[in-house]
This record gives C-alpha cells, structure tokens and sequence, in this order.
C-alpha cells in the first residue's frame, strides 16, 4: 500500500516544493556558493598587482611654469626645484605629442590647463590645447642653458624595455611588455616620448629619455623596437630631473 511519506511527488510548475525535495536543493545550493566563494578567494589571493601609475582622467588643474621644447616638450614649475622633483613632459589627448601645441613658446612663462599623469616622482601633464596661448612672435628662451644640467660623458650600455612614456606613467595597465606593443608602437608614431625602462637584479628600476646623438627626438626611429627588450649604448644626462640617453638606435640590439 502507498503511503505519503515514502515518495514525493511535484510538479515542477506547480510550486511548492516538497518539503523534502526543498531541503536537498538548498544544501545543494548552499554547497556550490560556498565552493564558488573558495574558489574566487584563492584565485584572488594568488593574483600579482600590476604595475602602473596613476591617470587623473576627468580631473583636469592649472598649472603654471615655463615651456621647455626639446628634447621633449615640458614645463618648469613654479617654485619647484628640479633636482628634487622633475619637471613634467606635456603631451596632447589622446596618443599625440606636444610638439605642435608648445611650438613657438621655447622659454614663454604659462598657465595651462591639463591632467596629471604620474608613476613614482616622473610625471607628465595632458594638456588641455584650448589653454595654450596659440604662438609668439619672440620667445625669452631663458631656460635653454638649464636644460644641461649635468653630463656624464662616458659611454654606458644598458638593457631595458622601450616604453612610451604616456602608457608608462600611467594612463594604461599595464603601459609595458609585449600585450603593450602595439599600443607603444601608435604613441611613439604620434609623438609620445620614448624612454627606457631598466631594472637591476635587486628590483631597483629607472626610467631614461631617449634621444638621438645631437640631443634630437627619435620617437618615429624607436617604433619597431616597442615592448621589446633591448641592449643600447650612449651618454646620459640629466635635465630638469629625467635622466636622458643620448644614443643611436642604429645600433640598438634586440636581447632575447
């Protein structure tokens, strides 16, 4: 003879659930979240920060100085001592340099307009174009014996990774390495300035300028070699806090 407590019958679009079917599901519910949960919490404690600066985006500031052109466009900050916190590079929006935007003003005290960008103590500036005076006839140029800070003469070879500055000090995360390339090659196509990203066997890093021999840009020269890791040679130097490699990518070697 049947008896109610021996089988559950239910329907599935006739709620409610038996009383014995509801607990099973439950625990088999319970069950799987609790796995999920472990499972989210191992994932997460065995994933490595990456590293990256940061990119104030939608919080633009004024800023006052005076433009420097070469070798990269930057400004000299009011009241800030170079050799203890390096002037910012300018660059445009998006991946453009500020070549054409600080043309003409070599030396012109300004207030401008931009958003920081920052890693450690290097930090650029994306300027706002609309808060550049548009040219002068006649620029003061009075900066131009500060850029040659200190030079170091001697030939050093170093290998690093070259890097666009932008991405690098912040604006991407990661801004180096091979899953950047691409995005490195775009930048230094459209003016970014080109650095070098070194690090010693104890971790400490530094992040060099380059620039040609004569102290020239060479963003467009530096393109092919983006993400990758490379062993140059040349003279550094330091100007308004970077250090800058004066170097000739002809003879640039791709390490492996």
């Amino acid at each position: 003879m049947w008896k109610p407590d021996e089988e559950e019958f239910f329907i599935g679009y006739a709620p409610p659930m038996p009383p014995r079917l509801g607990r099973f599901v439950r625990r088999v519910v319970i069950g799987i979240g609790c796995f999920v949960v472990i499972v989210a919490v191992t994932l997460a404690s065995g994933h490595l920060r990456l590293e990256g600066g940061t990119f104030e985006f939608g919080h633009p500031k004024s800023f006052s100085g005076t433009i420097v052109e070469r070798p990269y466009p930057g400004l000299r900050l009011d009241g800030v001592d170079s050799n203890v916190e390096p002037w910012p590079l300018l660059v445009a929006p998006g991946k453009h340099g500020a070549d054409a935007l600080v043309r003409g003003l070599d030396g012109r005290h300004i207030t401008l307009t931009g958003t920081r960008i920052q890693r450690g103590a290097h930090t650029m500036i994306e300027v706002e174009p609309a808060s550049l005076p548009s040219r002068v006839s006649e620029a003061a140029s009075m900066v131009a014996t500060a850029l040659l800070e200190q030079s170091d003469k001697a030939a050093v070879e170093l290998t690093g990774e070259i890097v666009d500055s932008k991405c690098f000090l912040g604006v991407m995360v990661p801004g180096s390495g091979k899953t950047h390339k691409e995005c490195a090659s775009l930048c230094l196509r459209g003016g970014i300035p080109p650095a070098l990203y070194v690090q010693d066997r104890a971790g400490h890093s530094s992040l060099l300028l380059l620039v040609g021999p004569t102290g020239e840009p060479i963003g467009a020269r530096a393109v092919q070699a983006a993400g990758e890791a490379i062993s140059l040679t040349g003279s550094i130097q330091r100007r308004g806090g970077w250090l800058v490699l004066r170097t000739d990518p002809t003879f640039w070697r791709r390490v492996d």
